[in-house]
């Protein structure tokens, strides 16, 4: 019985060096994604045409290893763009609170002195005197829950990730700056 082929270690270090899937190497390659898994493993070899094509691309892992081939720098833009973005929302959202407890204030007012003045109309009283107090109570409990102190506790978390997510794109942004030195 023949020996088994032995494992191509050059299908794994090409793809990893160039972040291909063994589907996309066995498109280059004009095999299967199959055959390439089975040569990783050396349960079989890639044809010659197969073989011969990974030529190309063994040859300039090489050169790019030995001639430290230029990389374009990256573009640091989009972290940026984001790093505002996230400060930008922050500072909208810090109004939006401000807003919030400044409404909870008059609506904590009005729910201290709705239910006093409710209970001190006389019972003859109008109806619709009655009826607009109790509406009244009523959308100042509605509002208290949207702007009391849950809400602005949740809207405070929020606005200390957003500040905190600026802080690390601003940190990356600084680390980028530090990199981009040490290459020109």
């Amino acid at each position: 019985m023949p020996a088994a082929p032995a494992p191509d270690p050059r299908l794994p270090e090409i793809r990893a060096y160039y972040g291909l899937s063994q589907l996309e190497l066995s498109e280059l390659l004009g095999v299967s994604r199959a055959l390439v898994a089975l040569t990783e493993t050396g349960q079989r070899k890639l044809p010659a045409a197969a073989a011969q094509a990974l030529h190309p691309l063994v040859a300039a892992m090489s050169a790019a290893a030995s001639a430290g081939a230029a990389v374009p720098a990256p573009d640091w833009g989009p972290l940026q763009a984001y790093q505002q973005q996230c400060q930008a929302q922050a500072a909208t959202l810090r109004r939006e609170l401000a807003r919030m407890q400044q409404k909870a204030v008059q609506y904590q007012h009005r729910l201290q002195v709705l239910p006093t003045l409710h209970a001190s109309l006389p019972v003859a009283s109008e109806e619709h005197a009655q009826a607009w107090v109790a509406q009244l109570l009523e959308e100042a409990r509605q509002q208290w829950q949207r702007n009391g102190p849950g809400a602005q506790a949740l809207l405070t978390v929020r606005i200390k990730a957003l500040e905190y997510e600026a802080a690390e794109a601003l940190r990356e942004l600084a680390m980028a700056g530090a990199w981009a030195l040490t290459k020109s």
